[in-house]
């Protein structure tokens, strides 16, 4: 869960800014050269907030309700 909602906002942020194209390869670059949850806010992704879980959450009801619709 929480490696999707860290994905989920990477992508969201590569999306809407080339810098964050960059953040993301100096995140991968990092290898476990520290404490994984460092890594990501460093890289721009700060999982001690609700806000990449809750566009986790946001980004799976969309996808719901897209193939609800299907049905």
């Amino acid at each position: 869960a929480t490696g999707f909602a860290a994905a989920v906002d990477f992508s969201e942020k590569i999306l809407k800014d080339e810098k964050a194209v960059e953040r993301y390869k100096g995140y991968l670059k990092s290898g476990s050269s520290d404490y994984p949850l460092e890594i990501l806010k460093n890289a721009g992704i700060d999982m001690t907030t609700k806000k990449p879980v809750e566009n986790a959450m946001k980004l799976f009801e969309e996808l719901l309700n897209e193939m609800e619709s299907l049905i």
